[in-house]
């Protein structure tokens, strides 16, 4: 069992990648893991992935979110990639000594909801994060 004592707040100011931002983050705190307990802000030119079968790993799609939108739910984990599930290994391959695995859901233009793994995105007017630690 992990067990966070502390949540901290990172505002991820307009344009700024989120990933790349929650990652810098993290590493200035010396911590190996982090629980991603929610945002509250907005977005822009995020790609959603979610899996499209049912096999292990899975097999994922990437979805262009029309946005700007409002973040309706944000959380995940961060990790050390040494900590990884070797399934997800297989699926998010990109480098870098974090893993940051987010889970989002977004109100776009018409009250349009989109949700999924976050790929990447930025931030549209502001992000605050709260991240456990």
């Amino acid at each position: 069992m992990i067990s966070y004592n502390t949540v901290s707040e990172l505002e991820i100011g307009r344009d700024e990648d989120i990933k790349s931002k929650i990652s810098e983050f993290i590493e200035l705190g010396g911590w190996e893991r982090a629980c991603i307990c929610g945002a509250v802000g907005s977005v822009r030119d995020v790609t959603l992935t979610t899996p499209v079968g049912f096999d292990l790993p899975p097999s994922v799609i990437k979805t262009p979110f029309p946005g700007p939108g409002e973040v309706l739910a944000f959380s995940g984990e961060v990790m050390k990639r040494e900590f990884m599930d070797s399934a997800l290994k297989e699926i998010y391959k990109e480098t870098g000594n974090l893993f940051v695995h987010i889970h989002i859901s977004l109100a776009g233009t018409g009250a349009h909801v989109y949700g999924g793994g976050l790929d990447k995105g930025r931030a549209f007017r502001s992000l605050k994060v709260f991240i456990a630690h």
